[in-house]
């Protein structure tokens, strides 16, 4: 017996060739009509052994444990692909022709002997399988016993009569008619009247757990999908034992009885089970892409993976299209009338607002260059391929799942230039001219329109119909420079669709309303923790800034969205307004909520800076106003904090409090170091921000999210800092033989000692003098006197150089007395220029005169404002001074 993706691919190539369908892998067709319909012989002729020997696997299986819905479907399966090949030999005179032979008749035999087995295995061990709680379910299952009851009365009645004159017949036709009238169909149409109820519930809960996913980016549980499959196989396991039946019926009444010669009155009612199949299996069809990101780029490669839920008939091809919103609402009309109707009904030629490509799959472009000066040709640039309105993907059977997949991992897209304005305001037109309702940012949304076509037992084609989850489609009309600004308000159209989540059958409504400031804050918190890729996700009290901060008198949604001034309804517009600014010297800088997130999800998504490390620990914190900042740090004597910040933007933020550069301890007050931005944390990673700024300040504690102190040294050994697990700095063996003057086979071994860029603050003032506050009653309270005062730079900072050392004032004494006079200047002389103080006093320094550098380390020389133009007395190192920030603190890279 052959496998199952075997079998189902012999069944496949049977109706391919059945119907003349010409894939784009097949040879040209050469055959004549009588050729092919041999060659269809010939293939059925093949299939029935197979058919005969799963049929007898079916039978053998009698025992009285209950069957699975594994059992069921195949079941199913067998049946129904034996009536879809049954029926084609009945449904066209040409094809009838042909079982005029023995041959032929041996042929209709055997199918119709294991539909026989079929339906009577299913009667004695098959009992219908659904929801025994529900009302409407036993009603319908009481309606088909008696509708199979009443036909086997009308199959008795043929076995059992005489048809010898016309009246008789006549009779007998009456019967059936009223059969079909009176009992089968009222009971399709209730049939179809409980799948429509069951699949519109059933379908919303697949959709939701398809957003949920979207959302989470966890792996749903198959929960809601499964339990749309077990419908669509229960319900197509009842209609396959009516439409077997009534076959097996048909079969008799024209093949061995000949009652009625030529004329076929069950045709009909056949008809009417099949077209309950096609009803049943129009929307059948799942799209589980997009997956897990909703915004596709122009020319990018992305995968396209759908099938069908209903298991039982072969599928042709599986045809994608992009949509926008308005034919995706078109679509789904014609859908819901279809299912209103009670009848299946082609649904017609939908515009494509997105051209599609199939990328081969071996990676070997087609060339076009033939076709290039063609105005009608669509071939991509980067792909050398075709862009075709739709495309269309020849399905596979998914052995594991036992169903028809469409699945391509090489597609592509590109918009067209001009699109249509949607309904629902999906805006192409964001200038800055465009209307007032049309500025909010919103871009244009998109659906994946999915026609499968499939072989009915009808002996014609059906289609089912879908769409998928909604998608953007991001261009690249300004290349880089504009992508960050432009995925700004991709991201945050997908965010806010799939946040409102309003749903309206298979569609995502747009909603204008806005959105409580609870859901606004959970849904921002969701999204940090989903794209950031972190387990800790922000806190209620991160948002606490954010309150007064979502709404300017440009995006004011109107009375109501404030309470006692803080936001209470977030529109769309609040969170692509760029209403957060700051200032600079002569930088001006405006940006929205929605940027400042998007910044700070691309320091997080760069793995190298070991700042998604450092948050999941608990030692980056979120956001915090300044006054909390410094709440936080007065418990400590020196420690430091690492937070979130937009202060510029989307950046990292280091408050240093110490007590390396005062002489009082109860006025220092936090330093708040320079915003570290995506590109600075690109060059050096926060370890070594945090590593370096932790010894230039000589601090040993960080404050982490519980408000507890942890030992730096220690979070950088758990980070894998070698330099502090070693307890010295990495040095380099390099081999050579340019380094010597010897033979070219004579390697010199050299150790290098490895130089590193460090980074320190650059006070120019005492802490204490951060914020620019000056204490009155502590300065009147100062005696004035000739004696050296604190006020004194040279001796404010020599104190500062001394505790930064950690020398007692008795060690500066000595060190300063072991000097020479020549390092110093003489009495007299303040007016001395810079320049005449470097010619003098260190170019002209004696050769044995020790460096100063040997006593003083370079890198705790604070620059004296008075003194900028005075170079240092070492040559190996090169400050670099940064913007300066609110808390006059700068950063400083050393070399050495």
């Amino acid at each position: 017996m052959l496998s199952n993706d075997v079998f189902q691919r012999l069944l496949y190539d049977l109706f391919c060739l059945w119907h003349g369908v010409q894939r784009h892998y097949d040879p040209p067709i050469t055959d004549t009509e009588e050729q092919r319909l041999a060659k269809v012989k010939t293939m059925i002729c093949k299939l029935l052994g197979e058919i005969d020997a799963r049929v007898q696997r079916i039978k053998q299986n009698v025992s009285q444990e209950e069957r699975g819905q594994d059992f069921y479907e195949e079941w199913t399966m067998l049946t129904w692909n034996v009536l879809c090949i049954t029926s084609r030999l009945q449904s066209s005179s040409s094809q009838f022709e042909v079982t005029v032979s023995n041959e032929d008749r041996v042929i209709y035999s055997r199918l119709n002997q294991a539909l026989v087995d079929l339906v009577n295995y299913s009667r004695e061990f098959l009992p219908f399988r659904g929801d025994l709680q529900d009302q409407e379910y036993l009603n319908l299952k009481d309606k088909f016993s008696v509708t199979m009851h009443a036909l086997h009365t009308l199959y008795r009645a043929m076995n059992q009569g005489h048809f010898q004159n016309h009246r008789s017949i006549e009779e007998f036709h009456h019967n059936l008619r009223c059969f079909g009238d009176e009992m089968l169909i009222p009971c399709i149409d209730e049939f179809k009247s409980y799948c429509n109820k069951q699949s519109n519930k059933l379908w919303q809960s697949v959709r939701q757990a398809q957003i949920s996913r979207m959302k989470d980016l966890q792996t749903s549980p198959d929960d809601a999908i499964s339990r749309l499959v077990a419908f669509y196989s229960e319900m197509m396991y009842v209609l396959a034992v009516l439409g077997a039946r009534l076959q097996g019926f048909r079969y008799d009444l024209m093949i061995n009885k000949k009652v009625f010669g030529s004329f076929d009155p069950v045709q009909h009612q056949s008809e009417v089970v099949f077209s309950a199949l096609e009803l049943l299996m129009a929307d059948c069809v799942l799209s589980t892409e997009p997956s897990t990101n909703a915004i596709l780029v122009t020319n990018n490669l992305f995968s396209m993976n759908c099938g069908a839920l209903a298991r039982g008939v072969v599928f042709k091809d599986f045809e994608i299209q992009v949509v926008s919103e308005e034919t995706a609402e078109h679509i789904q009309g014609e859908m819901a009338r279809q299912r209103m109707m009670q009848q299946p009904s082609p649904i017609g030629l939908a515009p494509s607002a997105a051209l599609l490509a199939m990328k081969p799959t071996s990676g070997t472009k087609r060339s076009n260059a033939a076709s290039n000066s063609d105005p009608s040709n669509t071939a991509h640039k980067k792909s050398d391929v075709n862009s075709k309105e739709s495309v269309t993907i020849y399905p596979k059977y998914n052995f594991k799942n036992r169903y028809w997949a469409a699945m391509y991992p090489h597609l592509l897209c590109t918009t067209r230039q001009k699109g249509r304005q949607s309904t629902h305001n999906s805006y192409q037109d964001l200038s800055p001219t465009a209307q007032i309702d049309k500025s909010n940012g919103k871009r244009p949304i998109f659906y994946f329109h999915i026609k499968a076509t499939m072989f009915s037992p009808s002996g014609r084609f059906a289609s089912a119909h879908t769409l998928s989850l909604p998608f953007t489609i991001a261009t690249r009309r300004n290349q880089d420079c504009q992508v960050q600004r432009m995925m700004s308000s991709y991201t945050a159209t997908i965010f806010w669709l799939y946040g409102c989540n309003q749903q309206d059958g298979l569609l995502l409504q747009w909603v204008d309303t806005g959105m409580g400031w609870e859901h606004f804050k959970h849904l921002y918190k969701q999204h940090f923790k989903v794209n950031a890729d972190v387990q800790r996700a922000l806190m209620d009290e991160d948002f606490d800034l954010l309150q007064y901060k979502l709404q300017c008198p440009d995006c004011a949604s109107g009375d109501g969205a404030r309470v006692n001034g803080v936001q209470q309804i977030v529109t769309f517009k609040n969170v692509l307004c760029p209403h957060l600014r700051y200032e600079c010297g002569s930088t001006n800088v405006r940006f929205s909520v929605w940027r400042g997130m998007l910044e700070l999800l691309q320091i997080f998504h760069d793995t190298r800076n070991n700042v998604k490390k450092l948050w999941e620990i608990g030692l980056l914190l979120g956001f915090l106003e300044f006054s909390d900042v410094d709440k936080k740090l007065e418990r400590h004597k020196s420690a430091l904090i690492m937070r979130l910040s937009f202060v510029t933007g989307g950046t990292i933020c280091f408050t240093v409090k110490s007590t390396a550069h005062t002489l009082d301890s109860q006025s220092t007050r936090p330093i708040h170091l320079e915003p570290l931005d995506l590109k600075k944390l690109q060059t050096k990673c926060l370890k070594d921000y945090l590593r370096d700024i932790a010894d230039a300040e000589k601090v040993k504690y960080i404050v982490n999210s519980s408000d507890e102190v942890v030992r730096i040294s220690d979070v950088l050994m758990q980070l894998g800092d070698s330099r502090v697990s070693n307890g010295e700095i990495e040095s380099r063996d390099i081999s050579s033989n340019v380094t010597h003057s010897g033979d070219i086979d004579s390697m010199q071994h050299i150790k290098f000692t490895a130089m590193r860029i460090a980074v320190v603050t650059c006070k120019v003032k005492p802490p204490s003098a951060d914020l620019l506050e000056v204490d009155v009653e502590r300065q009147s309270s100062r005696p004035s006197a000739l004696l050296p005062s604190l006020q004194d730079d040279f001796v404010r900072e020599l104190v500062q150089l001394a505790n930064f050392h950690g020398k007692s004032r008795q060690e500066a004494i000595d060190s300063l007395e072991m000097l020479s006079d020549d390092y110093f200047a003489t009495m007299g002389s303040a007016a001395t220029t810079p320049a005449t103080i470097r010619s003098t006093y260190f170019n002209n320094l004696p050769p044995t005169t020790p460096p100063i550098s040997n006593l003083i380390h370079h890198s705790s020389l604070s620059p004296n404002p008075s003194m900028q133009s005075l170079p240092s007395p070492t040559s190996n190192y090169t400050p670099s001074y940064e913007f300066n920030t609110q808390s006059h603190s700068f950063s400083k890279e050393v070399k050495y």
